[in-house]
């Protein structure tokens, strides 16, 4: 009745996207319907769907390296799904080296802006006096 693709790729997937939606109802559940009130608002209420920072980003992040490493491990049982994944592959790879570079980059900048801050700091020209001598020798204040 059913062949190993089907039992191999889909039983799988189908079992993650379950998983994800009970998941997802037990967070909409805590977060946007959760027992709040004037006194005790929702942290989260200026957030995605009410929900913490990133939930949604991994998520999403967690079920796209799910379908990819479940298409690599039956990519070794059916040698011809190779040929119909490897673009898929390829965009998850380079999604991989753009995260990672973007991050790197970022931490680079964030340390050299520290430095520039710091030894701008360092060889700042000390403030002059606000008084200054008016001819006759008395003192003026700006």
């Amino acid at each position: 009745m059913f062949d190993d693709t089907f039992t191999i790729v889909y039983v799988p997937v189908l079992i993650w996207i379950v998983g994800l939606i009970i998941f997802f109802i037990f967070l909409a559940l805590k977060y946007p319907f959760g027992n709040w009130s004037e006194e005790n608002p929702n942290p989260y209420q200026n957030e995605t769907l009410a929900m913490p920072r990133g939930t949604l980003r991994g998520i999403l992040t967690l079920s796209l390296l799910f379908i990819v490493m479940l298409l690599e491990v039956v990519s070794i049982r059916i040698a011809q799904i190779e040929d119909i994944i490897d673009e898929l592959l390829v965009a998850f790879q380079m999604m991989l080296a753009f995260y990672f570079g973007s991050k790197v980059m970022h931490h680079v900048t964030k340390a050299d802006e520290r430095k520039s801050r710091e030894l701008t700091q360092a060889v700042a020209i000390p403030p002059q006096p606000k008084s200054t001598q008016v001819p006759g020798g008395e003192t003026a204040g700006r």
